[in-house]
């Protein structure tokens, strides 16, 4: 693979991905993981959460990251400009187009219909990474009788239990308190269970 073929892969997950960051996850899961293997499972999922407390967007972040891993400078700058390339584009012709087509029936029918489609993404990212931390394998034998059912990691549970409680009310510990208290919750209890 060159620079330009990995600038190409990452525009084509900016072109399809709707609705940020959390959306392009699956379609970063299957072309890094599944269709390239650059990277394992498990390696993605610790890279996705780097991405999340590093400034910026997470799939700025984790196109910078995996381009840098598999060439370099000129890697993660290909990964950068790929995934970043059709967002700017549709972004600038959104902003020209904007008056004209804001009130048009069905301009607001296509978006109604992409926002069900993105909730889906997120919840395919929220499959994987359930699979990746809270489970200890596939959750596709949930499904089916002759796969075995997946078993839980219990320090995982308790530290998923304590981000939602603490950000379930009207007072929120917000993400960067929560991921800081959760890694050190997960090193502590990790040490014990």
């Amino acid at each position: 693979m060159n620079v330009f073929t990995l600038y190409l892969l990452f525009a084509k997950i900016g072109l399809f991905t709707f609705g940020g960051g959390y959306a392009m996850i699956p379609l970063f899961q299957d072309e890094l993981v599944v269709r390239h293997a650059f990277i394992s499972p498990e390696e993605f999922a610790n890279m996705v959460a780097l991405a999340q407390i590093t400034p910026g967007p997470v799939g700025l972040n984790a196109a910078t990251y995996i381009g840098y891993r598999q060439m370099g400078l000129a890697g993660a700058l290909a990964g950068t400009l790929g995934v970043a390339t059709p967002s700017l584009i549709l972004v600038t012709l959104a902003a020209v187009f904007f008056l004209a087509f804001r009130r048009n029936r069905r301009i607001q029918d296509i978006l109604y219909g992409i926002r069900p489609a993105t909730l889906g993404l997120i919840a395919a990212a929220v499959i994987f990474f359930a699979e990746s931390s809270v489970f200890t394998s596939e959750l596709k034998g949930l499904w089916s009788n002759s796969v075995p059912s997946p078993g839980i990691s219990w320090p995982a549970v308790l530290v998923f239990l304590a981000a939602l409680a603490v950000n379930a009310g009207r007072k929120k510990a917000g993400p960067v308190l929560t991921l800081l208290g959760a890694a050190i919750l997960g090193g502590i209890l990790n040490l014990f269970l």
